[in-house]
């Protein structure tokens, strides 16, 4: 569940009571913590010194000059600084998050949302969530981290509805196993709003139903065998307990562990694997294209050229006396 920053954390009548509605329809939410949006904060400002630190010169400080200039600052002290902060930060809510349980909670990783989001929304367009939304719905694709995406915003949020959801529609697009959703709260009846997002619904429910069967498959188990495994180690029937991310449904995550837990041959193999490094899946196609993408965006750079006479060769009428034409080469 992504969006607008307070439509998608309030629980309440300010997004229909969304997360309480999908629980009741047997989904799991994966919400997003506040201390992400800290840590996105902390991500602009440590992307905007980068930047402007190779800048030929430097913006006036002081009165009247930028809030943002580098003059008389120690770069190098304040990236430090900037680091600093966001792993004081990992680290204590890690800490928390251990304390009450949480043992295998992961951050959302910035430089990698930024990465892959780049080549469609770029970084230096801010407002509401900036690249996040984007980067979250392509992140969820290629890591197979959840199997809908769902965005909640407030009518007219320009940044998530006017941009962030023309972009979506060519992610999907390229990935048409991407399920996203977007929902805006304009007053419309709560009716409405269930009636779209059970649709959906019911999409990711077939994929996760899918994603089960395949995960039985591979494991060579049924679902009472899986059931009776369960029985006889309760501290895998947990809400605290986190099966190795494997699927994007957590069910078949948990059916894959017990599968491997079960065969200790192919269980040691896999761990060594992982510790070797040798697990690495192939990139799909929306990975190459994010990539790509990305790394032409990085290099891009406008050339023109003005030209003061122009010939045309086709029928269209000629430049008049004392007018320029201005080429884009790129």
């Amino acid at each position: 569940m992504i969006g607008e920053f307070w439509a998608m954390t309030t629980e309440g009548d300010g997004n229909y009571h969304m997360q309480a509605f999908l629980e009741q329809e047997g989904a799991e939410v994966d919400i997003q913590a506040v201390v992400s949006w800290v840590l996105y904060t902390l991500w602009e400002i440590r992307f905007d010194v980068e930047r402007r630190a190779l800048l030929r010169g430097t913006d006036a400080g002081g009165e009247g000059g930028s809030k943002f200039s580098l003059e008389g600052v120690d770069v190098h002290r304040r990236l430090l600084g900037i680091r600093a902060a966001e792993w004081f930060l990992k680290v204590h809510f890690h800490l928390v998050a251990r304390t009450l349980g949480l043992r295998d909670f992961h951050l959302p990783d910035m430089d990698h949302l930024a990465a892959v989001s780049h080549g469609f929304y770029d970084n230096d367009l801010r407002g509401g969530e900036g690249h996040m939304e984007v980067g979250k719905l392509i992140h969820n694709v290629l890591d197979n981290t959840a199997t809908m995406t769902l965005s909640v915003k407030p009518f007219g949020c320009m940044p998530s509805s006017g941009v962030s959801d023309g972009v979506q529609t060519l992610i999907t697009e390229l990935y048409p196993q991407g399920i996203f959703l977007p929902i805006e709260t304009n007053g419309d009846g709560a009716v409405n709003v269930y009636s779209r997002v059970q649709m959906q619904l019911f999409k990711a429910k077939q994929l996760a139903k899918k994603e089960v069967d395949t995960a039985l498959a591979n494991a060579g188990m049924t679902m009472e065998e899986v059931q009776d495994y369960l029985k006889k180690h309760p501290s895998m029937n947990s809400p605290f307990h986190k099966s190795p991310h494997v699927y994007g449904c957590t069910t078949a995550d948990l059916v894959a562990e017990i599968g491997e837990k079960k065969n200790k041959f192919a269980h040691l193999r896999n761990k060594a694997k992982q510790f070797l490094g040798l697990d690495k899946k192939e990139d799909n196609n929306l990975a190459i294209v994010a990539k790509i993408a990305a790394a032409k965006a990085q290099k891009k750079a406008s050339h023109s050229a003005v030209k003061t006479e122009v010939t045309v060769d086709d029928d269209r009428p000629k430049v008049p006396a004392g007018r320029t034409q201005l080429n884009v080469l790129s």
